[in-house]
């Protein structure tokens, strides 16, 4: 993949880049340092770096005198002496000194100081043995009478995370309808909307809590599964999220009866999907098939116990309604739900809620950290004269640069360190024991020297942290730009003081959140950010909500809002013609109060 100028000085200057061939020298080279071969050039040649044929110089010729006869008279035993050949003959050799060995080259290397104990991030988590508080409704039913006095429709944004699933619930036709779901209500604070993304199998039964087998991975799986039509990671998916829809359901049903006791409820689910994947139908259908099996196994009242046979049942049911087959026996039908890309949903929410003047500041940066992934976009929102807003995508990458592909790419390093020995069994076997869940709502420590109290780590060249915060993270941050800025031809006008919209779990961390400084320091390459968080909407404001929880719920917000295709969610499209947009300007003081003309 070859790199335009401006990237190749913006990755030098972020650390990132191919090491360069050392130069041979002039002794190694035969007098001449290697450069592009020129149109007569032999390459299968070895240059001789001589100007001009070389000439022999002719020496005077010298008559010799014939050697002296051998004697062959007999040798006692009858023999004749041989002459020695030239190589056996016994001559005094010069002393050679002995070869001295090489200092050994320095590594990186683990070393034990003291006895190991686990990091506490590490250890077990109390809260995953506390279950999950019982709720006075099951959610199987869509409402909570047979003889409703109103009507509403009911929006379920659901965010399928790596670690963690978030859903929020939105009331499109009441003025404080935004309700983030407490998935999780037995632990505090934002953990308690937050539940983790996996699930038990006991035989064939299916549990939120507990099984002899404990199912992880299950996004991951099923996007990287090579099969057309998925079974076994499209069936745990399925009763995964149907537990999840149930449980977002009666926690609804609930905690707001008072309020949904007389209505008929209609139900509509949108779930979230990776902005890459939207670009292939194939991963559209997959996810739109998944969002109608759970939403419709979530709803069936024989089903209240979730089965790897319900679960297959709806994932066949599933294949015939995507083919126009659709069976009427449902709650949800097939336009009932919708897969939407994350981003876009994600975006949407902000445009729709945050009191942002697009019009002299269009242009934005975003910066998504999860556990699996990293969302990188650069966007421009214009805003017609009838207030719907076109959003366009000048980039977008999603690449599997999140918090969790760190720790794992840790852990592999911290592997290979390890010394063999039955003193460091209990480092190694820590070690195996935390490098796939991926399914934790704790954080990650901030450096890899931090992983094994009891051990120092003496790092030779770079570690590991600094191999994927540059090679992988800002690599793919940089791609983003430079798809923008070389790809699209963004003018550097448009480029400068760009609000970075940095969010997602992940960010939190140093290590994560230091791009914007990344960005800014990069000399020569004409592009500066800001960066601030996501601003809580005006609808969560009152509910004791804050911008460092909230843009936890930001994608399931967003997945509430957006509708089916384009009607609610605004024309997305990808940037062919760049808009022309004048450079940002900052307000001048004056123009923060009213003058006497303008009374």
């Amino acid at each position: 993949m070859k790199f335009g100028s401006q990237l190749k000085d913006a990755l030098k200057a972020l650390g990132i880049g191919a090491p360069k061939k050392p130069e041979l020298s002039e002794s190694a080279s035969g007098g001449a340092r290697p450069g592009p071969l020129g149109p007569t050039e032999n390459p299968g040649r070895r240059p001789t770096g001589r100007s001009q044929p070389e000439t022999r110089r002719e020496l005077p010729q010298v008559r010799r005198a014939s050697p002296a006869p051998t004697d062959h008279r007999p040798m006692p035993g009858g023999t004749l002496p041989a002459t020695p050949p030239p190589a056996a003959r016994k001559t005094p050799a010069a002393v050679r000194p002995a070869p001295v060995a090489a200092p050994p080259r320095p590594v990186t290397r683990l070393t034990r100081i003291e006895a190991f104990r686990p990091h506490p991030l590490f250890q077990d988590d109390p809260g995953d043995d506390a279950g999950l508080p019982a709720l006075a409704n099951r959610g199987i039913e869509r409402q909570l009478t047979a003889d409703p006095d109103n009507e509403t429709d009911l929006i379920i944004g659901l965010d399928f995370g790596t670690s963690a699933t978030k859903v929020v619930i939105r009331d499109p036709l009441a003025a404080t309808g935004v309700f983030p779901a407490r998935l999780n209500g037995g632990r505090p604070g934002i953990d308690g909307h937050l539940l983790p993304s996996r699930i038990f199998r006991t035989g064939d039964a299916y549990s939120l809590t507990q099984g002899t087998h404990r199912i992880t991975d299950l996004k991951l799986r099923l996007l990287a599964c090579r099969a057309k039509s998925p079974v076994t990671e499209f069936n745990d998916c399925c009763a995964f999220l149907a537990f999840v829809i149930r449980r977002a359901r009666g926690w609804l049903l609930s905690e707001h009866k008072d309020i949904y006791d007389n209505h008929a409820l209609n139900w509509r689910l949108n779930l979230g999907l990776a902005a890459r994947s939207y670009e292939n139908s194939d991963a559209v259908t997959l996810f739109h098939r998944l969002a109608w099996a759970a939403a419709n196994l979530a709803a069936d009242p024989e089903a209240e116990s979730i089965t790897v046979q319900k679960a297959d049942q709806y994932r066949l049911e599933s294949l015939a309604v995507s083919a126009g087959k659709g069976s009427e026996e449902v709650e949800f039908g097939w336009a009932d739900v919708d897969a939407v890309p994350e981003v876009s949903a994600q975006l949407q929410g902000f445009m729709s809620s945050a009191r942002w003047d697009w019009r002299s500041r269009p242009v934005m940066m975003l910066v998504d950290v999860g556990a699996g992934t990293v969302d990188s976009a650069l966007f421009h929102v214009k805003v017609p004269q009838d207030g719907q807003g076109v959003l366009t995508f000048y980039s977008s990458r999603v690449d599997s640069n999140g918090a969790m592909n760190l720790h794992r790419a840790r852990v592999d390093w911290l592997q290979a360190l390890m010394p063999s020995g039955n003193e460091h069994a209990t480092a190694g076997e820590h070690l195996a024991a935390i490098a796939k869940p991926t399914d934790r709502l704790r954080p990650i420590p901030e450096s890899v020297h931090d992983y094994l109290p009891g051990y120092e780590v003496e790092v030779v060249g770079r570690s590991i942290d600094e191999e994927f915060g540059t090679q992988r993270y800002r690599a793919q941050v940089a791609g983003s730009i430079n798809d923008a800025k070389v790809g699209k031809g963004i003018p550097a006008s448009q480029l400068e003081r760009v609000p970075l919209l940095l969010c997602g779990g992940g960010s939190r961390m140093q290590f994560y959140g230091g791009i914007g400084a990344a960005i800014n320091d990069t000399s020569g390459w004409h592009v500066s950010v800001e960066v601030m968080r996501l601003p809580v909407p005006q609808d969560l404001v009152d509910t004791g909500w804050h911008a460092d929880d909230f843009d936890r719920l930001s994608v399931a917000y967003g997945l509430s809002l957006a509708g089916n295709g384009e009607t609610t969610l605004g024309r997305i499209v990808r940037a062919i013609d760049v808009p022309e947009v004048q450079p940002y300007c900052p307000p001048k003081r004056e123009d923060n109060y009213v003058s006497k003309d303008q009374m």
